[in-house]
């Protein structure tokens, strides 16, 4: 980096440079760049958030929740850092604040299919089937390739006893990923014809 660029180009160097590391995979380095331009401009959500991103995937879960909380501190309504903190604590088992952090990204952001689809997960473990429904189903209607709400989606038709278009569903996410093991999962089930409650596919930010 050029010693004499500007504090505003320096971040915006380091924020780039940052991306460009956890396209790549390097989220050390990424987090790295991230809290070198948080130190320069400590009021940019954005970086924030982008940090909590590098963390989480690093595995260091409470870092990466204080960043989101971060983010939130400095912009209340941003749609991502309400989706991504939401499923952090969802992971960790704290399904009612979750819940609320998941329900203000669809209220910001309704044309979100990841947040639809992240909501709809956790109404699921609430045991909120018919809401959970309308979510994955706002989900599919965004986002039709979309292989893990389809499979949601088809998980919620078995709650509600409608193995043929649960079927439908699961045949579409494996058209879409043919490898995609929860959709394999649940054909099993329907040709078993069992329709039971199965757990949703995992969380992702």
């Amino acid at each position: 980096m050029d010693p004499n660029l500007t504090d505003t180009d320096k971040v915006a160097w380091l924020v780039n440079r940052g991306t460009d590391l956890f396209q790549r995979g390097s989220y050390q380095e990424a987090a790295t760049h991230y809290v070198a331009a948080i130190k320069l401009a400590p009021e940019d959500e954005a970086t924030h958030f982008n940090l909590g991103l590098a963390l989480a995937k690093l595995g260091k879960t409470e870092e990466a929740k204080q960043a989101y909380l971060e983010a939130l501190r400095l912009f209340p309504d941003y749609p991502e850092a309400h989706n991504n903190l939401g499923n952090l604590l969802a992971n960790q088992g704290q399904l009612v604040e979750a819940a609320e952090h998941l329900t203000t990204a669809v209220t910001l952001s309704p044309e979100s299919a990841s947040a639809h689809n992240n909501l709809g997960a956790l109404l699921t473990r609430q045991g909120k089937f018919d809401q959970a429904f309308t979510n994955f189903a706002e989900a599919v209607r965004l986002m039709p390739d979309y292989v893990e709400a389809r499979c949601n989606l088809g998980h919620a038709y078995l709650v509600q006893g409608k193995s043929y278009e649960a079927a439908a569903e699961f045949q579409e996410a494996l058209r879409i990923k043919p490898d995609f093991e929860p959709a394999r999962r649940g054909m099993a089930r329907v040709t078993q014809q069992r329709p039971v409650p199965l757990a949703p596919v995992p969380l992702k930010p």
